[in-house]
């Protein structure tokens, strides 16, 4: 047991001070980006805050997708559900994803459907490290990789797999 606290503390110290990274805003993402082909823009979300359970958590958002071209966008709302180690409390958070398309192209309004992937975050004093990868949507044809970080979002170690569900707005 104390093994396993000392290399949980380890990886905690090790992420907290190593893969720190800068939010972006989905307008930089998508210049960032220009020239990709299977890039399509930006999902930018606020994500309700909660506590972790030990065993996973659920968490609301809403979300504005940016087109690769900056002009076009439509809203979704959706779930976060985490399965895994999640201990701890985070405040509400904005954060944003990079979406790909490994299919065909996608319009703003063609990215509902539900996503499955992998989430490790270590969030302290104002700090966030970690990485946050899904794949799904419409033919399984889209993935998203975590782009942003929110400082202050409050203390939580999370490791798992992560499944969301986004909704078009109407």
């Amino acid at each position: 047991m104390i093994r396993l606290s000392t290399a949980a503390l380890a990886a905690t110290l090790a992420l907290t001070t190593g893969a720190c990274m800068q939010q972006q805003s989905a307008q930089q993402l998508n210049t960032t980006n220009t020239n990709s082909r299977i890039y399509i823009g930006a999902l930018s979300c606020n994500v309700a805050g909660g506590t972790g359970y030990v065993l996973g958590s659920s968490k609301s958002m809403e979300c504005v997708f940016l087109g690769r071209d900056g002009g076009s966008s439509a809203e979704y709302s959706g779930t976060i559900n985490k399965v895994g180690i999640d201990i701890g409390y985070t405040k509400a958070v904005h954060t944003i994803w990079r979406v790909y398309s490994l299919g065909s192209d996608r319009k703003v309004d063609q990215i509902a459907g539900t996503y499955v992937g992998e989430q490790s975050t270590v969030v302290a004093d104002g700090k966030q490290a970690g990485g946050n990868w899904i794949y799904g949507g419409p033919n399984a044809e889209i993935g998203m990789v975590a782009a942003g970080v929110t400082k202050d979002a409050g203390y939580n170690l999370a490791t798992g797999v992560a499944e969301m569900t986004l909704t078009l707005k109407r």
